[in-house]
């Protein structure tokens, strides 16, 4: 009994704590729209929150080789699109990073395909940028850049909110706990 329980220990993985912590914090489910020269696109971030009334300011933190970080530098634009809790289906949607080369690991075939994850997405272009409004969201805000502060592996997006509105009366927004995910380090 002892020689089997010793075995199992020995296949056991430590997780660290701070991670295993930093996996219990709860985070929205939000839609970052953005527009390029050469796309329309909508990224999955859960790292988003306000940071000021006034003015307001809005903040997502996006992985450095992000297609929507480029289009952010080049329009200096985005929209922030709330999921609420039954949108699950739409969230997948987005799961998948536009450039599949970001995957490690991939056969160069597979590597080389790029997403269009706006696809069969019901949305509208933002009055004032431009950039995707999902219909089917809770609740979304435009938004001009403000500054983007490169923090560790992410850059800080810091957005002006130019308008924004609820789309849904009464809905709950979508968190990682419902969707059974996490996204921490």
């Amino acid at each position: 009994m002892e020689e089997r329980e010793e075995r199992i220990a020995s296949h056991r993985v430590e997780i660290d704590p701070i991670v295993e912590t930093l996996e219990m914090f709860p985070y929205g489910m939000y839609i970052i729209g953005s527009r390029g020269a050469d796309n329309i696109n909508g990224m999955m971030a859960d790292w988003v929150m306000q940071v000021s009334f006034q003015p307001r300011l809005v903040a997502c933190s996006l992985e450095k080789n992000a297609t929507t970080l480029r289009n952010l530098r080049e329009t200096g634009v985005f929209t922030v699109n709330l999921l609420a809790a039954d949108d699950r289906e739409l969230a997948r949607k987005f799961a998948q990073p536009r450039e599949a080369s970001k995957i490690q690991g991939r056969s160069e075939s597979a590597s080389s395909l790029v997403y269009n994850k706006m696809r069969g997405v019901d949305y509208w272009e933002g009055d004032l940028t431009a950039c995707p409004v999902l219909q089917a969201g809770l609740a979304f805000v435009e938004c001009e850049v403000h500054d983007l502060i490169e923090l560790g592996d992410h850059t800080l997006a810091i957005g002006r909110v130019l308008t924004g509105a609820m789309l849904k009366e009464g809905g709950e927004p979508l968190t990682n706990r419902i969707l059974g995910w996490s996204y921490a380090g």
